[in-house]
């Protein structure tokens, strides 16, 4: 097969953030036809218009000289996505293995043992890592359809086929080192509508350099007739062409691609037609029937095009563009005209920054805070002021559900499976960057107050620091009182010459609950002599965890005051160390990061505490910037960002460049008023048998590979109806985020991990073990591997 170099080019912008652009555009009509505009919108920044490209078809209607200038701001970049897009040839699907996009079809590696790309002379494949893998594959029909996958044996060319478990069909691959095809017949009754898990077994596996175990490399996969004509032929050689302002998505005649999206409302489709034939865009929603949404007209010296999408938004939709005859479409994009004015970047009277302080509060799950929930009951008066001048991460998320891959993922910026510091007895190994390393190689003198015993030396959390305090493994007295007093003195101490970076990692909401009295007065004022009592009992809600102890109404409404006036004490003396910034002169230069590790159930889904699942309660955080000169006057972000997030736009914001290794995506920009020129998404895991992905208001979750949820966390923020069985659409659009967001193939080549770093494990001794129950981390408390379902 001919070499497929361009076709898996992911343009390094791909993953660029994009600003707002000012358009001077003529009326445009929406409906069945494209209308001609002066200008395309540029999906690639979003800056001052370009004039119409030479040779582009004039205006429907020349704007008027008092016209007022349009503001466009990119949704999505359809030609820098191509990681992103789903392939049609007539009426077959098609995956093209070893590119990033195959990684839609492949959970990224994630319990299907397919994952691991790599060239073959001119052939881009995956490779299936042991005798059996799976891949997940697409289908809009129920069948009968049949799969045929181009692939190669590396030892044993028997194939055994099965879908969702059942045996389906036989194949014999080559063992000479040639390309054969695997093709089987998938009746209706073994086919549904959306994805279905097909597995490939063979008997015995070969050697790979650098893969010792290996059963088959896979090129590619259709799905379609039994007499499709072109059965034989692999995906299109080339979709992308050119980069910045002259990208272009290319699309042969006869083929479709596809990009799932919630569209926004009003939005729509802009770009230049080239060609000589047209595109046909379709929209596909669940439970609906397909809808042309219109049809662009190619020319052969470009014909700007600008559909109206509103009659689709703002829903879950895959658009389709169907070509007939060869068609390129230049900076193709998805576009709204309600683009916030942007806050400049440079503006010369931003305030230098130099310091840099991370408040972590240990298990505070968001919707107990005013911001996040106007109606909630607890009181947080210090947060609630500061958070005036301070821009609100909506939809932030924790990549764990526990301290110690959590808090790891924070201050290295690598998600959870890539640090592997994933288990009860893990350490972050030595060859893993904290953010504390990396800013010491710019003079930065800081230092690391810490109430948790697993984010502390023995498990690898010391490295960096010139001050370095562990209240748990010192045997200090851990409440935020008295780790602000020694922030304080600390800021102090510190040379004053130097830039800071400091991290504060409170515990008070954890368990034990153990709150003031006049905090815990707020929530129950009432007498109480019932079995909730962590002063008598610290492995309470270890108990009640494991069912030995139940609770009647009483005792769990006062188990929950415990927790909130936990919050009402500790957010006091946050507010002294915000308060602290401004007296000594240095809250305008210092940027401040309030977060939480994770949050924390109460009977949301029949438990409590943490460390056993990923539902919202668990994993939603708060996720509150200061950066002086850029959040001055409250700012709210609906895009969903990790706290693997946290480390580049801490960069980003500093003026210094992102380091390339890691694994999140600044969202400074955000901050500034623009949008990312693609759906931002978050992933989060539980240890190896949980993954979820957060996209807009879509929540997908994978417990193992055998079982996933989808919820609406707009319609149904508590996670109450799983809608995957109806919904084929969005889960295909979520899960194949996922694999994404699991492979890090939206991320640029150079920015790609081959390998996760080794795990590295300790042996906890009988001091560490004692000082983690006192925490509460017993018996099922303790962070331990989910059962398999």
């Amino acid at each position: 097969m001919s070499n497929r170099t361009l076709r898996a080019l992911v343009i390094a912008s791909s993953t660029a953030i994009v600003s707002s652009i000012v358009v001077s555009c003529g009326s445009s009509s929406a409906g069945s036809s494209s209308s001609a505009t002066p200008s395309a919108p540029t999906a690639a920044a979003e800056t001052e218009a370009t004039p119409a490209e030479p040779g582009a078809a004039p205006a429907a209607t020349a704007p008027s000289a008092a016209a007022a200038p349009e503001r466009v701001r990119v949704r999505y970049d359809l030609a820098a996505h191509l990681e992103r897009v789903e392939l049609r040839q007539g009426d077959a699907q098609v995956v093209d293995f070893g590119v990033p996009a195959g990684s839609m079809y492949t959970l990224g590696g994630w319990r299907t043992r397919v994952g691991r790309d790599r060239v073959e002379g001119d052939v881009t494949a995956s490779v299936i890592e042991n005798v059996t893998g799976f891949v997940l594959v697409p289908s809009d029909v129920a069948g009968p359809r049949t799969l045929r996958i181009r692939a190669r044996a590396v030892r044993d060319g028997r194939v055994t086929v099965y879908v969702d478990g059942e045996t389906i069909g036989y194949a014999t691959l080559p063992t000479d080192g040639t390309w054969g095809m695997i093709e089987v017949a998938l009746p209706a009754e073994r086919l549904r509508v959306g994805e279905n898990s097909v597995q490939l077994r063979v008997s015995r596996t070969g050697s790979l350099p650098g893969v010792p175990s290996a059963g088959l490399l896979l090129d590619w996969m259709r799905l379609g007739p039994a007499d499709d004509a072109h059965a034989s032929e692999g995906p299109p050689v080339q979709l992308a062409r050119g980069e910045g302002e002259a990208r272009a998505l290319a699309i042969p005649d006869g083929w479709t691609a596809g990009w799932t999206m919630e569209v926004p409302e009003a939005a729509r489709l802009r770009g230049i037609a080239r060609g000589t034939g047209r595109i046909e865009v379709i929209a596909h929603r669940d439970g609906e029937a397909p809808r042309t949404m219109g049809t662009v007209e190619a020319s052969a010296d470009g014909r700007p095009f600008d559909l109206d999408l509103a009659a689709v938004g703002a829903n879950i939709a895959r658009l389709d563009l169907r070509a007939t005859g060869d068609v390129t479409l230049t900076r193709p994009a998805v576009v709204t005209l309600d683009a916030r004015p942007l806050r400049s970047a440079s503006d010369e009277r931003r305030p230098r920054l130099r310091n840099v302080l991370v408040y972590l509060t240990d298990t505070l799950r968001a919707d107990k805070l005013r911001p996040y929930r106007a109606q909630t009951r607890v009181r947080t008066p210090a947060l609630d002021a500061w958070v005036q001048n301070a821009a609100l991460m909506l939809r932030g998320h924790s990549q764990e559900n526990w301290t110690k891959p959590s808090v790891a993922t924070l201050l290295s910026g690598l998600y959870p499976w890539e640090h592997n510091a994933t288990t009860e007895d893990a350490i972050i190994p030595s060859s893993v960057q904290l953010l504390s390393e990396r800013l010491r190689e710019s003079e930065y003198y800081s230092g690391a107050f810490v109430a948790n015993g697993f984010c502390s030396d023995r498990f690898g959390f010391e490295q960096g620091w010139n001050t370095f305090r562990n209240y748990i493994r010192e045997g200090l007295r851990s409440q935020s009182q008295f780790v602000a007093a020694d922030v304080l003195q600390w800021l102090d101490r510190r040379p004053q010459d130097q830039p800071f970076f400091l991290y504060v990692h409170t515990i008070d909401p954890h368990v034990p609950y153990m709150p003031p009295a006049e905090a815990l007065a707020m929530y129950d004022p009432n007498p109480y002599s019932g079995i909730v009592d962590f002063g008598r009992d610290r492995e309470l809600l270890e108990g009640i965890k494991i069912g030995r102890i139940r609770l009647n109404a009483r005792d769990r409404e006062r188990l929950e005051a415990l927790y909130d006036g936990e919050i009402t004490y500790h957010d006091t003396h946050f507010g002294s160390i915000i308060q602290a910034l401004e007296a000594r002169g240095i809250a305008d230069e210092t940027i401040v990061v309030f977060t939480a590790d994770h949050g924390e159930e109460f009977w949301d889904h029949d438990s409590v505490g943490h460390g056993h699942s990923v539902f919202e309660e668990l994993i939603n955080v708060p996720l509150i910037l200061r950066i002086p000169g850029v959040t001055d006057g409250a700012v709210t972000i609906e895009d969903s960002v990790g706290l693997v997030d946290v480390l580049p736009t801490i960069f980003d914001a500093l003026g210094m460049p992102i380091p390339s290794d890691l694994s999140g995506e600044s969202f400074l920009p955000q901050l500034l008023g623009a949008s990312a020129d693609a759906p931002r998404f978050t992933v989060t895991g539980f240890m190896d048998g949980w993954r979820a992905i957060n996209v807009g208001r879509l929540k997908l979750i994978h417990r193992t590979e055998r079982r996933i949820m989808l919820y609406d966390l707009v319609a149904d923020p508590d996670e109450t109806r799983d809608l995957a069985a109806d919904h084929p659409i969005a889960v295909r659009y979520a899960r194949g985020l996922l694999g994404l967001g699991l492979s890090g193939a939206t991320r640029p080549p150079e920015r790609r991990r081959s390998a996760p770093v080794r795990q590295e494990r300790i042996e906890i001794d009988a001091t560490t073990r004692a000082q983690l129950e006192a925490l509460g981390y017993a018996g099922a408390s303790r962070p331990q591997a989910p059962p398999e379902d």
